[in-house]
């Protein structure tokens, strides 16, 4: 009998590490950020402060491979002044199996972006590569999902109040976020 019952936990632990990110599987999640930079240029000091969360859903189209969605927002801080960004769109993962439970999960994302900041609003282009995505997946159904490094690329044009403007933002830096997981 306890043969038994060993052999059977055994099978059941086995599917459940097998099952870990195949086709049709799917996940609801969130990612949340926070980051301070401080600069300093002949003795004038500003630092900038930004929030962000995205709620997500994804859907793995192929063994490892997923591709998901998310809404993102992020409030950013600098002296007083507040820009608020809203981005919605697609991306798409891999997922590389470094031990029992931990991926490397390389990450491009894509999406449509409005920023507003003092009555002034615009819309553009964003695109962001994850390059240090880690995920933790502690149990069948959940995931703990960690960036350590990214690479963004943002363009914003303005055009209120017959000002025309359009800004461009390139970043590689570290800039933590974590992210919790639900997989069904």
């Amino acid at each position: 009998m306890k043969k038994l019952l060993c052999c059977a936990l055994l099978a059941i632990a086995s599917c459940t590490i097998v099952s870990a990110q195949n086709k049709g599987e799917m996940y609801v999640g969130g990612i949340l950020g926070v980051s301070t930079t401080s600069v300093s240029t002949e003795g004038v000091s500003t630092s900038v402060t930004n929030f962000g969360i995205a709620p997500e859903f994804a859907c793995f189209v192929a063994d490892r491979f997923r591709v998901g969605g998310s809404l993102a927002y992020n409030l950013a801080s600098s002296d007083g002044q507040k820009t608020h960004t809203l981005t919605l769109g697609p991306s798409i993962a891999y997922y590389v199996r470094l031990g029992e439970h931990f991926y490397y999960t390389p990450e491009l994302s894509l999406g449509f972006a409005y920023a507003s900041t003092e009555g002034i609003s615009g819309c553009g282009f964003a695109a962001g590569l994850a390059l240090g995505a880690l995920e933790f997946r502690p149990a069948p159904h959940w995931g703990v999902s960690l960036n350590l490094v990214s690479l963004q690329y943002a363009t914003i044009s303005y055009s209120d109040l017959n000002i025309s403007s359009n800004a461009t933002e390139f970043q590689l830096g570290i800039s933590p976020t974590v992210g919790i997981k639900f997989y069904f």
